[in-house]
């Protein structure tokens, strides 16, 4: 996985959006920290489906429990309530 600052991927973007499309990871930091990630749409594709997928299946999960009666503040009160997590079912 090639590491690039972010004056490094504005000067050679096209060089390493050809990379991540042969299918590599690009990571992208700022100050030494890790800021973003470039992948090709196709990997993004898989990723995300795969999100829909996991959804799904607790979904059916829940609809076979017979007697399970979770409310949606109950599921909701087990997230990570941290501040790099925000999210809401909305």
């Amino acid at each position: 996985m090639e590491i690039s600052t972010i004056a490094q991927a504005k000067n050679h973007l096209p060089k390493l959006i050809h990379a991540a499309e042969a299918g590599e990871d690009i990571r992208i930091s700022r100050h030494g920290k890790l800021v973003a990630v470039l992948i090709s749409a196709e990997r993004y594709q898989q990723r995300f489906n795969a999100g829909e997928g996991v959804f799904q299946a607790i979904m059916q999960w829940r609809e076979q429990q017979p007697g399970l009666d979770l409310t949606d503040a109950e599921v909701d009160s087990w997230r990570d309530r941290s501040i790099a997590r925000e999210f809401s079912w909305d």
